[in-house]
């Protein structure tokens, strides 16, 4: 019985997979009205806002626009200082460490000369 139950199976995959008749062309025309009728069909269910809403979603669009405005502006400064502090400390940090490695080098080299001659 259990070889009658896939046989069964099988036989509905196969009838499944068989192809099927084509139908006939639709005509454009057609189509095309019927996707209009529905377009309005849709149209119709619509709601638009009143005046004064539209004003009111206006006015709470433009208030939010400002003041995420101000808060990327001021971000922006604030990393724009900090970036400007680095490059400032990092400047500041080269130069005096290069005048010590500078001061630093000539003072063993004339410290080393001197002991080179004092030597001979």
């Amino acid at each position: 019985m259990a070889e009658k139950k896939t046989s069964s199976a099988e036989e509905q995959k196969k009838s499944a997979k068989a192809p099927k008749k084509k139908s006939p062309k639709k005509n454009p025309f057609k189509s095309a009205v019927k996707f209009f009728k529905g377009v309005n069909t849709e149209r119709k269910k619509v709601v638009w806002p009143t005046a004064k809403e539209t004003l009111k979603n206006t006015v709470i669009v433009l208030i939010v626009v400002i003041i995420v405005g101000v808060a990327i502006y001021g971000v922006d400064t604030l990393l724009s200082l900090g970036m400007k502090g680095i490059k400032s400390l990092k400047e500041t940090t080269t130069v005096s460490q290069t005048v010590e490695d500078t001061t630093g080098s000539a003072l063993e080299e004339a410290t080393s000369q001197e002991a080179d001659q004092t030597a001979e």
